[in-house]
């Protein structure tokens, strides 16, 4: 996708709300004299004759700061959310700061149509930030800086994490030390270590910690949805090692009928289901232990599913299946005979077909991205929805093309168990040996 310029309005001033010299929303996206670089008797950000469109232009994020601040896994947090999102982000790992070489491998990728690169490095001086930033005034691509600070406790936190985690994934090299050489390297890149300047770019700065009221988020000139997304997952703690259970309700009385949506209740069978999970929870306390928190929707065969699991619950709307509208209570087959036309668009794009007064998948990934931003501050959550909401909410975790989200298959009577493992996440099915029925429809063949 080639970069598209947009000419500036009233010399590209724009008007934003400031308190204590921080511009929170808007201002102006370039903080550099073309090549010459950076312009050190400016206070704010330079003018020119062209700025990045702020609905097409691809976005570069510079990650900075040191070592062992969390800078890799909010990186990665941040390019899945805006994946699962639509968005087509990518995250290019340098050692130190980003090269020539990082550049053109950054432009080929946007070519390609994609829109957000996230380069994760330290860039600790100021000459490694403008040799980005300069490279994204010159191709006219927006540029965002996200710095990284941290707590005492949470760098040791980190430090100790990671040493487990390269420890697990070099076996075979028992003997490193890698607390010593996360150490060693701090100390030897701090003295390089130039703050960022407000001059510099656009910028979000993170002061990481595991305590929500130590953990802050401040922001400079940051505009655009694409950058106040950013800004939005930043603004969460991050908890490494996290663990999930998600569950459909037990088999309801309208799966055993094929009728969609509604407030039915369980039948036998999915009653059978939610005393079974209970059971699982009591006897696997070792291996999965059972959840301090308990989400479900507010309609009943949720909320039946998880009677009999002791840990404080709530009900909440966001979880609740997808809005069918007209199509509410009826089969597919009543579907496909009352509503012939609609029941054929849906098979030809079910993410973004709406019935009629109803959602779409579409509605859906945007109404449960609340749950999932929720879900990302805790661990050992169990949570019991639907198969469409569970579909969206999967896709985040398993790295989902939007498109592919409504074929992601969720069956009924298994526990799905998601752990974090480093950058990503490991899912796990447990089927509970509870016969149910099947309510999972393949792909149709569409013809046009």
């Amino acid at each position: 996708m080639a970069p598209i310029a947009c000419e500036k309005v009233n010399g590209g001033e724009v008007t934003a709300p400031v308190e204590n010299g921080q511009v929170f929303l808007g201002g102006q996206q370039n903080g550099f004299n073309g090549s010459n670089g950076i312009d050190s008797g400016m206070t704010g950000f330079a003018n020119h004759s062209q700025t990045p469109c702020p609905l097409r232009a691809p976005l570069v994020v510079t990650i900075v700061g040191l070592p062992c601040r969390g800078k890799s896994f909010a990186a990665h947090k941040v390019a899945r959310h805006l994946c699962w999102k639509g968005e087509l982000a990518k995250v290019f790992t340098v050692e130190t700061d980003a090269t020539t070489e990082t550049l053109t491998e950054m432009s080929e990728f946007f070519k390609n149509g994609n829109n957000v690169a996230i380069i994760d490095g330290m860039h600790l001086t100021r000459q490694s930030r403008q040799f980005i930033a300069t490279f994204c005034t010159e191709r006219i691509y927006h540029h965002l800086i996200v710095e990284f600070d941290s707590d005492a406790k949470s760098v040791e936190t980190n430090i100790n994490e990671m040493t487990n985690f390269f420890a697990k994934q070099n076996q075979a090299n028992a003997d490193i030390d890698w607390a010593s050489i996360f150490l060693e390297k701090i100390q030897e890149v701090t003295p390089l270590y130039e703050k960022c300047e407000a001059s510099e770019s656009p910028m979000i700065t993170v002061h990481n910690s595991s305590n929500p009221i130590l953990h802050s988020v401040t922001a400079r000139a940051v505009q655009g949805a694409l950058q106040t997304s950013i800004l939005g997952v930043l603004s969460h703690p991050v908890i490494h090692e996290q663990l999930f259970y998600f569950s459909r309700h037990g088999e309801s009385e309208y799966n055993v009928l094929g009728r969609i949506g509604g407030n039915a209740d369980l039948s036998p069978r999915g009653w059978k289901y939610g005393q079974r999970l209970a059971k699982f929870f009591r006897e696997n306390q070792k291996c999965y232990p059972g959840p301090q928190l308990i989400w479900t929707s507010e309609l009943q065969r949720t909320v039946h599913t998880a009677q009999d699991i002791p840990a404080p619950r709530a009900a909440i709307g966001d979880l609740n299946e997808i809005n069918a509208g007209i199509c509410e209570g009826l089969t597919y087959e009543e579907i496909q005979e009352q509503f012939p036309q609609e029941f054929a668009w849906r098979d030809q794009d079910k993410f973004k077909y709406r019935y009629p007064h109803g959602e779409s998948y579409l509605d859906l990934l945007q109404r449960v991205d609340s749950v999932v931003q929720g879900l990302l501050t805790k661990t050992q959550v169990l949570c019991v929805s639907h198969q469409a909401v569970l579909r969206c909410i999967m896709a985040y975790f398993h790295g989902t093309k939007p498109d592919q989200v409504p074929y992601i298959n969720v069956p009924l009577h298994s526990l799905l168990v998601v752990r974090t493992n480093g950058f990503n996440f490991e899912v796990e099915k447990i089927p509970l040996q509870v016969e149910c029925v099947d309510t999972y429809r393949v792909k149709p063949k569409v013809s046009f």
